[in-house]
């Protein structure tokens, strides 16, 4: 038996002048459907808004995804120069957002601009894989009929045949995002399953089998109960210092640049570039380290449930009531913290960890973060003074060893006690939202788009409800 495995990959993609313009207008006008959507969701929340403040109780908001309003000969003919399949992408993405919201999972959909919505989704309709004279494999852009381009790209791994495609340009470069099924060739199990499993071993296989992880800020982004300790490479810290150096030049002679000229355009680009080295990098970090662990002989890893939202938060403005000034509040000496947390790539290693130990059966576990660096891993003593800098010293027992050591030793033994206590066995339920979908067209055919359901229907940032009901009619609905 085997499992069906859901893989990505992305790739290194080379369009030519004439094929980076057309994905540009692709994009452009996939990201104008998808405000459309916003806008025209916000337009029927503030009408739902007065309806209710009217006095009316049963209140029936639309939510689709027709995007044919939006065209139009006059206003919007350059809509027309692009397929449907690009445009009605825009309207799929703003409904997937929506759900999200629906689901309690998101915000509201906004507004997009270039920098925030800088790709475009490509179903299978439009591109192919084939290959080039050269014998390279290509993407060709457009149906069979009317190809409109090729896009070469630059393979690093093995990957499989996807009916969806995302190419996105950052900083000048382009990329192609690629999701494939595959079969695994193992049964893969779920969470509750490993923990069971992992449960009934004795203590001294657990013990061989767990491996407690540490994050922090400073000499070091990972270290492990074993005593590995994980950093990225000199090199590549040095090549972000001298990016950051030259990001600020180019910076200050944007400044000075006219706005609107062709020299300012290349200053933007060469900023670009050099900004988008550092997360380029955290993020090969954060793979480099998670395949390490996750191919290891571990198979429980005990990560620290840090609040990485809450650690990072700006501390509220203080103001003095008799002078009526805003007093010092620490923000700048915070900023620089919250800047070291966001460079450690917690949340990253956390996240590609976890589905790459998933994928081996490998159970990925949190447990709380308080004291476990104050704490003795020997004799469990926990005092403030225990830890000095990235020594460690127990004043109880005199146990001596590098801080972070001591405190992934203390992140493993409570990720096997809540093991034992069966905190990681209970099945966990996702939240889900069905749409129910009824054609009336021939029942009423001047009827406007509507939805039935209950008068909480969230819409422009109100209350979410899992039950929806849509009824497409004939008639459009107004932008």
């Amino acid at each position: 038996m085997s499992s069906t495995l859901q893989s990505g990959a992305r790739f290194r993609a080379y369009p030519d002048r004439g094929v980076a313009s057309l994905l540009r207008r692709w994009v452009g006008c996939q990201r104008a459907i998808y405000n459309g959507k916003v806008e025209e969701d916000r337009l029927f929340a503030a009408q739902r808004r007065l309806e209710l403040a009217s006095g009316k109780a049963d209140v029936k908001t639309p939510l689709d995804q027709r995007y044919a309003q939006f065209k139009d000969r006059e206003l919007t003919r350059w809509l027309y120069e692009v397929p449907s399949q690009i445009l009605r992408n825009g309207a799929v993405r703003w409904m997937s957002a929506k759900q999200r919201q629906l689901k309690g999972l998101g915000q509201a959909p906004r507004r997009r601009c270039r920098r925030d919505f800088n790709s475009v989704v490509i179903i299978q309709e439009l591109f192919r894989f084939v290959r080039s004279p050269t014998g390279e494999m290509v993407i060709e852009l457009g149906t069979k009929t009317n190809p409109v381009g090729v896009l070469p790209f630059k393979a690093h791994r093995a990957y499989g045949i996807a009916n969806t495609i995302v190419v996105r340009e950052v900083a000048g470069q382009w990329f192609v995002s690629l999701c494939y099924a595959h079969e695994s060739a193992i049964v893969l199990r779920e969470a509750h399953e490993l923990a069971y499993e992992l449960n009934g071993l004795d203590d001294g296989a657990v013990q061989q089998v767990t491996l407690g992880i540490d994050r922090n800020v400073r000499d070091n982004c990972i270290a492990t109960s074993e005593g590995g300790q994980y950093r990225a490479e000199a090199i590549v810290l040095e090549r972000m210092r001298r990016k950051e150096v030259g990001a600020k030049r180019y910076q200050r002679r944007i400044a000075h640049a006219k706005k609107g000229s062709a020299n300012r355009r290349k200053l933007v680009a060469r900023l670009a570039r050099k900004k988008a080295y550092a997360p380029r990098a955290r993020k090969d970090f954060a793979h480099k380290v998670s395949h390490g662990l996750a191919t290891s002989g571990a198979q429980f890893f005990v990560l620290e449930d840090l609040g990485i939202q809450g650690l990072t938060r700006a501390p509220k403005a203080r103001l003095d009531e008799a002078s009526g000034k805003w007093l010092a509040n620490g923000a700048r000496a915070k900023a620089g913290l919250n800047r070291s947390i966001l460079e450690s790539c917690w949340g990253s290693i956390h996240r590609t960890l976890a589905y790459k130990a998933a994928r081996r059966n490998k159970l990925v576990g949190l447990v709380p973060a308080a004291y476990t660096s104050q704490e003795c891993s020997r004799c469990g003593h926990i005092h403030p003074e225990n830890r000095e800098g990235a020594r460690f010293v127990c004043r109880r027992c005199g146990f001596e060893a590098h801080a972070d050591h001591n405190a992934a030793l203390n992140i493993k033994a409570r990720g096997i006690e809540r093991l034992r206590g069966g905190e990681y066995a209970s099945v966990k339920t996702s939240k889900r939202v069905a749409f129910r979908r009824r054609d009336e067209r021939a029942q009423q055919p001047t009827e406007r788009n509507t939805t039935g359901g209950r008068p909480a229907h969230a819409c422009g940032g109100e209350g979410p409800h899992p039950e929806h009901r849509i009824e497409r009619t004939q008639d459009r609905v107004a932008a």
